[in-house]
């Protein structure tokens, strides 16, 4: 570990206690605004304890298959037809105005419509995610598309490539790039809709055990960590997926003399 890696992490983690200290010291307080905020201690000691409880681990297992299926289908969808949409100017003009007023639509200006067609089951959360974090991958790839360098598509011509072969073997891997960044957006978008879900519709999972223990602060606020947790890990785990997968797109800088 280099010395700068030291300092990044001894900055995090003396910026880590000092928000551990307030708000223990909040916590303390005992004025009305407080009565509601458990100390930090206390919150401390029933995350450690939720660990090692079932229902944290099967909600989190809920939480996260709901999260990727969801996920996956957002890619199966908008990866192709932004290829689909960007390949022609006429689809790319004439799909604008239905994807951008589609994807102005508050989610939770759907959430009362799903659940009137399919309830409070984890199949409404999936399709939520679907129908709100698409958008990012599908606008990206179309932007993917449209910047990919002409004289790749002219090789591709050159050589006669039908034009399956020159969205599969060209102008897919040179948009890469701008298609991981909607993942990373409907990454974190579809883990947030699960959850909220969940908290709203009473989906099983991580938000619906959070609805549940309001009458338990401690409880409660443990298990909100957790899901800021697990937005951290999945943050993560797309970046390190990109990171390998477009390791030939990051070029390392020069450093001064």
């Amino acid at each position: 570990m280099t010395s700068r890696s030291r300092t990044v992490l001894v900055g995090r983690l003396l910026t880590l206690l000092a928000l551990a200290a307030g708000w223990q010291v909040f916590g303390m307080l005992g004025s009305d605004d407080a009565k509601g905020i458990p100390k930090f201690t206390d919150v401390a000691t029933s995350f450690v304890d939720e660990l090692g409880t079932s229902s944290l681990w099967g909600a989190l297992g809920q939480t996260l298959t709901t999260t990727a299926v969801g996920l996956a289908l957002c890619l199966a969808i908008g990866i192709p037809a932004g290829l689909i949409l960007a390949s022609h100017p006429f689809l790319t003009v004439s799909s604008r105005f239905v994807i951008d007023f589609c994807r102005t639509v508050p989610p939770l200006a759907v959430i009362p419509l799903f659940l009137l067609i399919m309830g409070p089951t984890p199949r409404m959360a999936v399709a939520l995610i679907v129908a709100v974090s698409v958008w990012p991958i599908l606008l990206q790839t179309i932007h993917g598309v449209r910047n990919v360098e002409p004289e790749l598509l002219s090789t591709a011509r050159s050589f006669r490539l039908p034009l399956w072969r020159r969205l599969l073997l060209v102008v897919a891997p040179a948009s890469m790039p701008y298609v991981f960044t909607g993942i990373r957006i409907s990454a974190t978008l579809s883990l947030l809709l699960t959850i909220g879900a969940e908290l709203i519709a009473g989906v099983p999972g991580l938000g619906k055990e959070i609805l549940l223990s309001q009458s338990v602060p401690d409880r409660m606020f443990a298990l909100i960590i957790v899901a800021g947790l697990l937005g951290m890990l999945l943050a993560f785990a797309v970046t390190g997926i990109e990171k390998r997968m477009l390791a030939w797109h990051y070029v390392p800088r020069r450093t001064r003399p």
